[in-house]
């Protein structure tokens, strides 16, 4: 397994998580040669030509102007292309269940759209697609202590990829009470 994940590892994101759960995982973001915006000449041609090289994509990172999915198209494209047997791990948000008059604006309308993308590829060409639903995400920001831990993201990840089902579509979120004394009765 060859995995390549959006985000800076060295930053509180969910590539900080998975370089700790898969040290041998390779990032792309711009301090290591990706712009994953593709706003400057040759940039997508530079995702297109390296994605070629995994067969595991973790789209982790929100860039603006649906840039998730533009990066799930590509992915899926060359390694269609290539006959790449591949996984792709697209991150959502709780954002997606947002109606029309949400805070949000265009943020939950592409992460929708990547949802949606995300289920539509599934499976075509060998190539599985998951979508997981991330409610709110603990980055350390004041305020966001008691949200859904960067590492369960990882480990989540994971338990996707060694499941012999399909797991299109899933969503996470951090608990809402302590359940412990629920679980300490059995």
């Amino acid at each position: 397994m060859k995995i390549l994940c959006t985000g800076n590892p060295s930053h509180n994101t969910i590539a900080s998580a998975i370089h700790r759960l898969f040290p041998d995982a390779e990032f792309a973001s711009r301090t290591t040669g990706y712009d994953l915006r593709f706003w400057n000449v040759g940039s997508e041609d530079h995702f297109r030509k390296c994605i070629k090289n995994y067969d595991v994509f973790i789209n982790s990172s929100y860039i603006c102007s649906g840039g998730q999915l533009a990066l799930l198209e590509a992915t899926h494209a060359e390694w269609a292309a290539a006959d790449v047997y591949g996984h792709i791990i697209n991150i959502g948000s709780s954002a997606e269940w947002e109606g029309i008059n949400t805070e949000f604006g265009t943020y939950s309308i592409q992460k929708r759209g990547l949802r949606d993308r995300s289920l539509q590829l599934n499976g075509k060409k060998y190539i599985k697609t998951s979508h997981i639903i991330a409610g709110g995400l603990n980055d350390n920001l004041p305020g966001h202590e008691n949200w859904l831990s960067l590492d369960d993201v990882a480990t989540t990840i994971l338990w996707i990829l060694q499941n012999k089902v399909q797991i299109p579509l899933l969503q996470i979120q951090a608990q809402q009470y302590n359940l412990n004394n629920y679980f300490n009765k059995y």
